[in-house]
């Protein structure tokens, strides 16, 4: 079985590298946005080594140079059925800030040239988020309207 991993973590380092993070991550509570995540008994490396990135190997299949993991649903866990290999962009967006309503706002607000410190401007002085995200802003500078 040893050699079988060697010979795998030879030949896929980048795959181990984010098989390997991905397990970091997951494990204590150093990182606060995955203390309730959690890695399947099949990949984590707690169980084997050898065994959980073999078994993660044969699910996942190695990485492209640009792609990165990423779970499909943001509140599930690292396992089969709920991880793919994706772009960064497409990672980004599946966030669970993003998939969020407040975060489906802000990315509308990006898209009609709002920047995001305008949004949360807005949102902090207590507009609706649709308005935050659709509403133009003012040309004026913003002192010189309050004078």
């Amino acid at each position: 079985m040893s050699s079988l991993y060697t010979s795998l973590r030879k030949e896929y380092p980048r795959t181990w590298r984010i098989w390997y993070r991905m397990n970091k991550r997951c494990e204590g509570t150093q990182e606060k946005s995955y203390i309730d995540v959690h890695v399947c008994n099949e990949w984590n490396k707690d169980t084997s080594t050898e065994i959980g990135f073999i078994n993660f190997i044969d699910d996942m299949g190695p990485s492209e140079e640009n792609l990165s993991i990423d779970r499909i649903n943001p509140f599930g866990g690292y396992e089969p059925g709920n991880c793919r290999w994706t772009t960064r962009l497409v990672q980004n967006n599946n966030t669970r800030f993003s998939t969020t309503e407040r975060g489906k706002m802000m990315r509308l607000a990006a898209k009609n040239g709002i920047n995001r410190h305008t949004f949360y401007g807005r949102v902090k002085r207590g507009w609706a988020l649709i308005d935050a995200a659709t509403l133009p802003p003012s040309d004026e500078k913003y002192k010189s309207r309050i004078i």
